[in-house]
């Protein structure tokens, strides 16, 4: 669609919005155009600036120079009638005869049963998505605050991340590249898939600890919050950073940098514990 046609659409639709004015000025409505909420007819000598309709059909024999709308309403325009301007029909039919003179688009919307279902799904869909995603939320909260809770006297996040946030970040996205290849290759055998399935139960354990540790760090930060219980604040660290994870674009660049440093952590574990055990 070009963009005159895109900006008679809008000067179409704005007509709707200058409706209020319109019938504030009845003599301005008599003389330019014909705006009512009744079933509309312009004969077929008869000369309008433009036609709007509300809840009633419309009946075009005359000429129309700048638009023609209909909402809640069908549409009959004569072999005699001469439109010149934009034509919307909102929840109605559109019968044109033979012969008529119109010279711009047609905009039909109309809300039949198909489109209903489609509204209805999509609007169910989209529902679900955010329910999904609340609920998502929710879990991941309440199992970061136990697991912070119970580790508490393990977790030490100032030296962790003050001293190393850098080449923990950079190690875990070493090792998220390395683990989802991994995963892949494993996925195309029906004997790689448990193993694949294990892989990401380490990924969702890495992220529960990492979170632990960053809700810990950031709320040691807070004024006012170092007097308070563990779990109040894991549960404040938690809910904080979870919530940005909800921003569109910036949230998925911050949940990418929590599970680099979540994979981080769980990697310099991991090395530490087999270096430990070869001394």
């Amino acid at each position: 669609m070009s963009e005159m046609k895109i900006y008679r659409y809008f000067i179409g639709l704005s007509l709707i919005v200058i409706l209020a004015a319109l019938l504030i000025h009845p003599a301005f409505a008599e003389d330019k155009g014909i705006v009512k909420s009744k079933t509309t007819i312009v004969p077929q000598h008869q000369k309008v600036e433009h036609v709007i309709v509300f809840g009633n059909d419309a009946e075009i024999s005359g000429s129309v120079r700048t638009a023609v709308i209909v909402i809640n309403g069908n549409l009959d325009i004569k072999r005699t009638a001469n439109v010149r301007g934009f034509i919307l029909v909102a929840g109605g039919q559109i019968k044109q005869e033979p012969g008529a003179h119109v010279t711009e688009d047609i905009l039909s919307l109309n809300l039949n049963n198909q489109m209903q279902n489609s509204l209805i799904l999509g609007a169910v869909l989209l529902f679900g998505s955010w329910l999904l995603r609340l609920a998502g939320s929710v879990v991941l909260v309440l199992i970061t605050v136990i697991a912070g809770t119970l580790l508490r006297k393990r977790l030490n996040p100032a030296e962790i991340i003050n001293k190393q946030a850098g080449r923990l970040m950079a190690t875990g996205a070493i090792a998220s590249l390395a683990i989802l290849a991994v995963m892949l290759l494993l996925m195309m055998t029906i004997v790689g898939i448990p193993i694949a399935v294990l892989l990401l139960f380490f990924i969702i354990i890495s992220l529960v600890l990492g979170m632990a540790v960053l809700s810990k760090w950031i709320t040691e930060r807070i004024q006012g919050m170092s007097d308070k219980p563990d779990w109040v604040l894991f549960l404040t660290g938690a809910v904080l950073i979870v919530s940005t994870f909800n921003f569109p674009l910036i949230g998925f660049v911050i949940f990418l940098i929590v599970i680099w440093l979540s994979l981080g952590f769980s990697m310099k574990w991991i090395f530490d514990k087999i270096t430990t055990r070869k001394k």
